[in-house]
C-alpha cells in the first residue's frame, strides 16, 4: 500500500513540493547577498573614512598634547606660558573640528551616528571650555604680580598695600568677565549631557572609557558651579574690603585646642577697621572682658548647665550662658547671631559689620610660610617647638601662656594680643616679596575650605556669598545619608590639641531594603597629663580630663537602635532639620581610651539604582578625624580635612 501510495505521485507534483524549498533558498541568498553587500559597504565607507581620518587623528594627538601642556603651565601658575599655549590649543581643536566634518556621511550610517553625534558634542564642549579658559586668563593676567603668579601684571608699582587698593579699585570690571565664562562652560556642559556614557562600553584596551566619560561630565557640572560661585563673591569683595566705604568685624580667636561647635573656644577678640584694603585694628581683649559689660543674665542652656563646670564658681556649675559660651550650635550663622543679639547690648561695644572666626591652625600656617615675626610688646612668634607645652608650635604655647593666665598676674593690657599680632602679621604679608604670594593665598583657600576660618555677616549679599563658597559654617542639606559629628569640651582644658579621633561607618542593606548602620568613635589621648590643680604655682593645665558633649547629627527620622559609650543615656531629638544623638563622657591622657557605638536605622531604603550617598561635614577647627566606611563589599578610608561627599 505504501509502495503504490509512492508510486501514485505525479512529476508535477514532486516539483510542487520543492518550491517551497526554492523560496527558502533564494531568501537565503538575498540574505547573504544583503549581509555580503553591507559588509562591501561598511569596509569602503571605513577605508574611505580611515583616508579622511587620518588628518584627524593627528589633530586630535596634537591637540591632546597641547592641552597637557596648557594643564601643565596653568599648574605652574605660568599665566604667559599658559595664555600661548591655550591658544594654540584653540587653533589645534578648530583644524580637528574642519577634518571631522568631512566625515558627515557617518550621521547617516544606522548604528555609527550616535557616535558621530557624540563627536560633534565633545569638540563643542572642547572649543567652550577653551575659550572659558581664554577669558579667565584674560581675566586674571592684570593681577597676576599681586597674586604671585607668573604674567605680566598691571599692578607692579608702589607698595603691596597701593597695589591691593587699585586691585579693589578695579574689581568691577571682573566680575562680568567671570559671567562670560560661566556662559561658555554651560555651553560645555549642555554639550557634554547630550552624550550617554551607557552607549559605550566600560572599557576599551584597558581603559576605563565610560568612567572617563562620566569623569568629564561631573568636572564639567562642577566648573559651571564653580564660576556661578565666583561671580557674586567677585562682587561683594569690594565691600568686603572696605570700598567704598569702610567696614568694621568683630575677630575671633576660637582656641581648637579647647574645642567648641563651631571651631574653639573663644577665647579673645579684636574690632578691626577695614577702609580700601588697609587693615586698622581698633582695640583687643580676652574674651572675659566682653562677659564682665553683659548685663544680662539670661539662663544657661540645658548641656552648659549639665556638663559644664567652672572652677569660678563654688557649686561648680554654670547658671547662665555667657557671651564666651554662645558658640554652641554647629551651624556657625545660628551662633553668631546669637552671640551679636546679646553683643549689641554692651555698652560702649563698636557696631560691627560681620565676624571673622579663626582658629590657632590659621596662625601655624601663615608663620610657616611667612617665618617668625615680632610683635611689639610681646616678644617673638615662632613655630618652632616649645618644651614648655609637650612640644606643640611656640606661637600657640606664648598664646596660652598669655590668654590663658589668670588676669591677677598679668602686666596691664598682655591680653590684647590679638589685635597687634593679626596686624604684625599682615604687615609681614604686605612686606614679602611677590614670590610667596601664591602661597599664601593658596593657604588662606586652604583655611577656609577646611574651616579654619569662618565668616558671618550682616549684609545679605555678603552672607549669601560665604555661604555659597562654603565659608560660612553652614550645617547643610543632603541628598540621603548626612553624618556631622560635633565635640565640645567642657572640660576648660586644651586636651584637644592631643586627642586622636577615629571614625568608623559601616553600612548594611537588610532584606527588606533597610539601611541599617553602625558607628563607631573611637577617642585616643597618648599625652602625659598635666597638673591642673588650682594650687599649682607654675606651668598650663593644657592636658586635664576631657569633658566631651558629643552630638551626631544623622538624616531627619532616623532611629537610635542602640547607644552605647555615654555616660548618660543617649538623648534623640531634631534640630537643625536634622535628627541628634546626643551623650557625654570624659577621657583622660597618659594614653586614655573612649568609645560611642551607635546602631540606627536611615529614614530611607536602599535602591540600587539610585545607588548610595553619604554626606559627612566636617566640624570646625578639627584637624582631619581619620574616617573609615564600609559599604557591602566596598571601602572608603581618608581624613575628613573638609565637607565630603560619597558615593556607592
Amino acid at each position: 500500500m505504501v509502495e503504490n501510495s509512492f508510486q501514485k505521485i505525479s512529476l508535477s507534483e514532486i516539483k510542487s513540493v520543492k518550491k517551497p524549498k526554492s523560496r527558502l533558498g533564494r531568501t537565503l541568498k538575498t540574505i547573504s547577498l544583503g549581509f555580503l553587500g553591507l559588509f562591501i559597504i561598511i569596509l569602503i565607507i571605513s577605508i574611505i573614512s580611515m583616508i579622511f581620518a587620518m588628518p584627524l587623528v593627528v589633530g586630535i594627538k596634537k591637540a591632546v598634547n597641547l592641552g597637557k601642556e596648557t594643564y601643565q603651565a596653568t599648574k605652574e601658575q605660568d599665566l604667559i606660558t599658559a595664555e600661548k599655549k591655550i591658544q594654540e590649543t584653540h587653533q589645534a581643536i578648530k583644524s580637528v573640528r574642519a577634518s571631522y566634518q568631512r566625515l558627515f556621511w557617518l550621521k547617516f550610517t544606522p548604528g555609527v551616528s550616535i557616535y558621530y553625534q557624540d563627536g560633534n558634542n565633545f569638540l563643542q564642549a572642547a572649543e567652550s571650555g577653551i575659550e572659558a579658559g581664554q577669558t579667565m586668563i584674560e581675566a586674571l593676567t592684570p593681577y597676576a604680580d599681586v597674586l604671585g603668579l607668573k604674567g605680566k601684571g598691571s599692578f607692579a608699582g608702589g607698595t603691596a598695600q597701593d597695589r591691593i587698593i587699585k586691585i579693589i579699585q578695579t574689581l568691577s570690571e571682573v566680575a562680568p568677565k567671570m559671567g562670560v565664562v560661566k556662559d561658555k562652560l554651560v555651553i560645555a556642559k549642555e554639550s557634554l549631557d547630550k552624550v550617554n556614557p551607557n552607549h559605550y562600553p566600560k572599557i576599551i584596551k584597558g581603559k576605563n572609557i565610560r568612567e572617563e566619560i562620566i569623569k568629564i561630565k561631573n568636572l564639567a557640572d562642577t566648573a559651571v558651579t564653580t564660576a556661578g560661585d565666583i561671580q557674586p563673591t567677585l562682587e561683594v569683595l569690594p565691600q568686603f574690603l572696605g570700598y567704598p566705604n569702610s567696614q568694621k568685624y568683630l575677630l575671633i580667636m576660637q582656641n581648637n585646642g579647647e574645642l567648641r561647635p563651631t571651631g574653639g573656644f573663644m577665647t579673645a577678640y579684636a574690632i578691626i577697621k577695614v577702609e580700601g584694603g588697609k587693615i586698622i585694628p581698633e582695640k583687643s581683649d580676652d574674651i572675659y572682658s566682653l562677659d564682665k559689660k553683659n548685663k544680662n543674665k539670661v539662663k544657661a542652656p540645658d548641656a552648659i548647665a549639665k556638663y559644664l563646670l567652672s572652677a569660678d564658681l563654688k557649686t561648680g556649675l554654670v547658671p547662665y550662658w555667657y557671651l564666651r559660651d554662645m558658640n554652641l550650635s554647629p551651624d556657625f550663622k545660628v551662633s553668631m547671631e546669637t552671640f551679636k543679639k546679646y553683643y549689641d547690648e554692651l555698652p560702649n561695644e563698636s557696631y560691627i559689620d560681620g565676624i571673622i572666626a579663626i582658629d590657632t591652625n590659621v596662625l601655624k600656617d601663615f608663620l610657616t610660610i611667612l617665618g617668625s615675626i615680632e610683635v611689639p610688646e610681646y616678644g617673638k612668634f615662632s613655630m618652632d617647638k616649645d618644651s614648655r607645652c609637650h612640644d606643640i608650635p611656640q606661637v600657640i604655647c606664648e598664646m596660652e601662656y598669655i590668654v590663658g593666665t589668670p588676669l591677677s598676674t598679668m602686666k596691664e593690657g598682655r591680653k590684647d594680643v590679638l589685635g597687634p599680632l593679626m596686624k604684625s602679621i599682615v604687615n609681614k604679608i604686605f612686606d614679602s616679596p611677590s614670590t610667596l604670594w601664591s602661597s599664601i593665598f593658596k593657604v588662606a583657600s586652604a583655611d577656609i575650605e577646611q574651616k579654619h576660618i569662618l565668616f558671618y555677616f550682616t549684609a545679605e549679599k555678603m552672607q549669601h556669598a560665604a555661604e555659597i563658597l562654603n565659608a560660612a559654617g553652614r550645617i547643610k542639606e543632603a541628598k540621603q545619608d548626612y553624618l556631622h559629628i560635633s565635640d565640645t569640651n567642657f572640660g576648660g582644658v586644651k586636651s584637644n590639641l592631643f586627642v586622636q579621633h577615629n571614625v568608623e561607618q559601616t553600612i548594611e542593606v537588610k532584606e527588606d531594603n533597610k539601611i541599617v548602620k553602625t558607628l563607631t568613635l573611637t577617642y585616643v589621648n597618648p599625652e602625659p597629663m598635666d597638673n591642673c590643680n588650682l594650687e599649682r604655682t607654675k606651668g598650663l593645665c593644657l592636658n586635664g580630663i576631657l569633658r566631651n558633649y558629643l552630638r551626631v547629627y544623622v538624616p531627619k527620622g532616623s532611629k537610635l537602635i542602640e547607644g552605647i559609650g555615654s555616660d548618660s543615656e543617649f538623648k534623640t531629638y531634631e534640630e537643625l532639620d536634622k535628627t541628634v544623638f546626643e551623650g557625654f563622657f570624659t577621657l583622660r591622657g597618659g594614653g586614655g581610651r573612649a568609645k560611642v557605638v551607635l546602631t540606627y536605622e536611615l529614614p530611607f531604603g536602599f535602591e540600587k539604582q539610585d545607588g548610595y550617598d553619604l554626606f559627612m561635614q566636617k566640624q570646625p577647627g578639627t584637624n582631619g578625624n581619620h574616617c573609615l566606611i564600609m559599604f557591602e563589599d566596598k571601602k572608603e578610608e581618608f581624613d575628613l580635612l573638609t565637607d565630603r561627599e560619597l558615593k556607592f
